[in-house]
């Protein structure tokens, strides 16, 4: 069995560069995010978890609005702004996403939760 020949073009650094650039701009949001938090006297002045809580969100936000930008068929400069401010909205931008698919695909909202 001989191994196969590594694909010609190389590594596409482009791509890397524009998915490092992506995860940047969602991380700057989280930060963007805690500060304004932070102002209005949210969280305790430099919580490590509860920033690092941010930046975890604002990352994984940040990449379901790129991927959702490139399904769509966004242009770049269009799919930068919105990682950015769904990286900024963090949870948010979840549950805005939660409920654009619920009307959508026509499911129902989440029943209320009984006060025990």
């Amino acid at each position: 069995m001989t191994p196969s020949n590594p694909p010609s073009g190389g590594f596409d650094y482009d791509t890397l560069l524009s998915w490092a650039l992506l995860i940047a701009i969602s991380f700057w949001g989280g930060w963007a995010s805690f500060v304004r938090k932070m102002r209005d006297g949210h969280p305790r002045a430099w919580n490590l978890t509860e920033l690092v809580g941010e930046l975890c969100v604002s990352g994984f936000t940040g990449i379901i609005t790129a991927h959702l930008c490139d399904a769509a068929g966004a242009s770049s400069p269009m799919k930068y702004a919105l990682v950015g401010i769904a990286a900024h909205m963090g949870s948010r931008a979840l549950f805005k996403f939660e409920a654009l698919m619920n009307s959508k695909l026509n499911l129902p909202a989440d029943p209320p939760q009984k006060e025990q």
